[in-house]
């Protein structure tokens, strides 16, 4: 189960970095409807490499250090978080923002690797 995890860590991190640039582009461009779908996915794939966390716990595989609950959490709750402060924003405004909360995500996202 703890391959799978690293496996699923890979794809999560490619997964927002892509995003990310993604939101960035959107941005230049001056926003664009799907953005809202591209957060649902980064989350739908965030959600289940937690998913994965939990039953590798639950087999025994630990991390490193208890940081790493946190920061899975914090990364989970990034997102939805700073969609609340962007709702009511015009479209470029609101991908500036995803594509911020999404950098922030990859710090968090390398520091639950070094806690792993």
């Amino acid at each position: 189960m703890g391959q799978l995890h690293a496996v699923g860590a890979l794809v999560v991190f490619v997964t927002v970095a892509v995003a990310a640039l993604a939101a960035a582009v959107a941005g230049l461009r001056g926003g664009a409807g799907w953005l809202d779908r591209l957060q649902q996915v980064v989350m739908v794939v965030i959600g289940l490499q937690i998913a994965m966390g939990v039953l590798a716990y639950l087999a025994g595989d630990r991390p490193a250090e208890p940081l790493h609950f946190l920061y899975a959490v914090v990364a989970l709750g990034a997102l939805p978080v700073a969609a609340s402060f962007a709702a009511e924003a015009p479209p470029r405004p609101r991908a500036w923002v995803l594509a911020v909360a999404l950098g922030v995500v990859l710090l968090l996202l390398w520091r639950l690797a070094s806690t792993g």
